[in-house]
């Protein structure tokens, strides 16, 4: 049953945790934007990567813009030379108007003295498209020249420069078959015949071009006019362009071989710093998963200082974790089965006497041992399945933030008016917190219930008209902020050797005079649970007198402040 006094924390705090969650909630947001582009691991990958990458686009930027550039240029040196040509034998044309015509044998000899450049050719069209002059042709003369000696053919030697003609060539012919290139040579594949049409209609015709075999060529066709009659088309065309840019690419081959290499090393970094240690991990989970006790089978992995050695040490807190939550459930069984065997020796004693008892005064004292060992077990029932629920209700709950100062007066108030007139009585100290509030993030149930246990095991052993004290502090260790709480009484203190064990389970140390049975030794074992689960501690310690004498036991329980970043 809930305590109407403690349930009255969570309508004061509800608006003030619904805010802190949203303003939690965005700084968790930008937190994880600035640790993605800071990680170590994220830059190692994107610049390893990245690298390979600038230099294969880089390269191919360079000779895009080579390429163009170079059209560029031999398109206007080809325009030069065939305007010059059209003018010179425009003017040796004989008659006028529909009358006029070439003179061949003049524009041959035009042609004769033009200093042609290596991979240039020079041709002169008719008005009906025919070809009636040509540099490669002008002189009709056939050269005759002797073969080469026979060689007998030889096993071709397997050379440095062997390989990289045959490692270039293979290159070459893979790049001249990428979709992107095909898809250039068919918006530029047009035949000769089609410039010269367009130039007896009297517009030029220039730029770059691939013929049946894709190979490219740069041509210029021009007019030739008299007045303004179109007498024929003059077409210099120039097929070194696809050379020049070949051999340019021959040149990228290092580059290219630097891009690969750089993708190789980017894989191998890759595979060394995260495929590997990856691998040990789940290697080290399946190994943990298969065997009884592996707790070390989880390499450390946390000097890498990245998200894979953070993957590592939580992966070994998590094994650790594991295998100390199975020792305890193993222990905690062990103490289970003891504890009920008690009782049940006692009911099997009794129960055994009971057939043998003479008198009714006998039945009667053996009836009583039985119904207080069945309360006793039944008691017992109860607060180890409360025990055995701490970790599933917090794993359920939601951590609030809660006002220090507030929750004290609550649960102070509410033992002051239910509290007996004559038994002790309790009050609280939050002076020491300040005026500004202090905010623990805890939750509430769960951490309400750790000091009602501890203030009703302080009333326990406290006198009648004793005084069981709830205090609370801030304190700075290690320049972190805690809240320090005290619950103290003024009973006989704890033995020095069981400061410590009293928080084990069971343990049932009463006072003089207390009735047998009535405490499972489960409450100081709980409120260790659920402070543990605070990331706080919890503490026994005696308080002493000016004498030095022991004036009572006092109870510590430590957990961290609030800050107001993340309130």
């Amino acid at each position: 049953m809930a305590d109407p006094k403690v349930d009255k924390i969570t309508e004061n705090n509800a608006g003030r945790s619904v805010e802190a969650k949203r303003v939690r909630l965005r700084s968790r947001r930008k937190g994880a934007r600035r640790r993605l582009f800071s990680s170590r691991l994220t830059q190692v990958i994107f610049f390893s990567n990245l690298i390979g990458l600038l230099i294969l686009v880089s390269g191919s930027l360079a000779m895009n813009r080579f390429e163009s550039s170079l059209i560029e240029a031999k398109v206007d040196n080809l325009h030069s030379l065939a305007a010059t040509i059209t003018t010179v034998i425009g003017e040796q044309a004989t008659g006028f108007g529909s009358a006029a015509k070439l003179d061949i044998d003049g524009a041959k000899q035009v042609l004769r003295g033009v200093n042609v450049p290596s991979g240039w050719r020079v041709r002169l069209h008719d008005r009906s498209g025919g070809v009636v002059a040509d540099t490669e042709r002008l002189d009709d003369t056939i050269t005759i020249s002797p073969l080469d000696p026979i060689i007998p053919e030889q096993e071709p030697q397997k050379n440095y420069e062997v390989w990289k003609e045959e490692l270039q060539e293979w290159t070459q012919n893979h790049i001249q078959n990428l979709p992107w290139r095909k898809a250039k040579r068919n918006h530029f594949r047009r035949d000769l015949r089609a410039d010269v049409r367009s130039a007896l209609s009297g517009e030029k015709s220039m730029g770059p071009r691939y013929d049946d075999k894709d190979n490219l060529i740069v041509s210029v066709s021009v007019p030739v006019q008299r007045v303004q009659q179109v007498l024929g088309v003059v077409t210099v065309e120039s097929n070194d362009v696809g050379n020049i840019v070949s051999a340019e690419r021959k040149a990228l081959a290092p580059i290219i071989g630097l891009a690969v290499l750089a993708a190789l090393l980017s894989s191998l970094a890759l595979t060394l710093f995260i495929t590997l240690p990856m691998r040990k991990l789940s290697i080290a989970a399946e190994v943990v998963s298969r065997s009884s006790d592996k707790r070390d089978a989880i390499p450390d992995l946390s000097k890498r200082r990245d998200e894979i050695g953070d993957l590592s040490s939580m992966m070994r807190e998590m094994t650790l974790g594991l295998y100390s939550r199975i020792d305890d459930i193993a222990n905690f069984a062990a103490d289970v089965a003891h504890e009920i065997k008690n009782p049940l020796t006692s009911l099997r004693s009794a129960s055994d006497t009971l057939r043998v008892a003479k008198t009714d005064e006998q039945r009667g004292q053996l009836i009583d041992i039985i119904q207080k060992d069945v309360s006793r077990m039944d008691r017992l029932i109860t607060d180890i399945s409360k025990a055995s629920k701490v970790d599933a209700n917090l794993a359920r709950d939601t951590a609030q933030s809660l006002d220090v100062s507030e929750i004290i007066h609550n649960i102070t108030e509410f033992y002051q008016q239910t509290g007996a007139e004559s038994g002790p009585r309790v009050e609280n100290s939050v002076s020491d917190l300040g005026e500004s509030p202090v905010f623990i993030r805890a939750f509430e149930t769960p951490f309400a219930q750790v000091l009602r246990n501890l203030i009703d095991n302080a009333l326990t052993f406290s006198p009648e008209n004793g005084v069981v004290r709830l205090t609370a502090k801030t304190e700075v260790e290690q320049n972190k902020e805690f809240v320090v709480l005290s619950v103290e009484d003024e009973g006989p203190g704890i033995p020095p050797d069981s400061l410590e064990t009293v928080f084990e389970r069971f343990y049932t140390q009463r006072p003089k005079g207390a009735e047998f049975g009535n405490h499972s030794g489960l409450g100081l074992a709980i409120c260790r649970q659920i402070i543990s689960a605070h990331n706080g501690i919890i503490f026994a310690e005696n308080k002493t007198d000016m004498d030095g004498n022991v004036s009572g036991a006092r109870f510590v329980v430590k957990i961290p402040r609030q800050s107001m970043k993340s309130s």
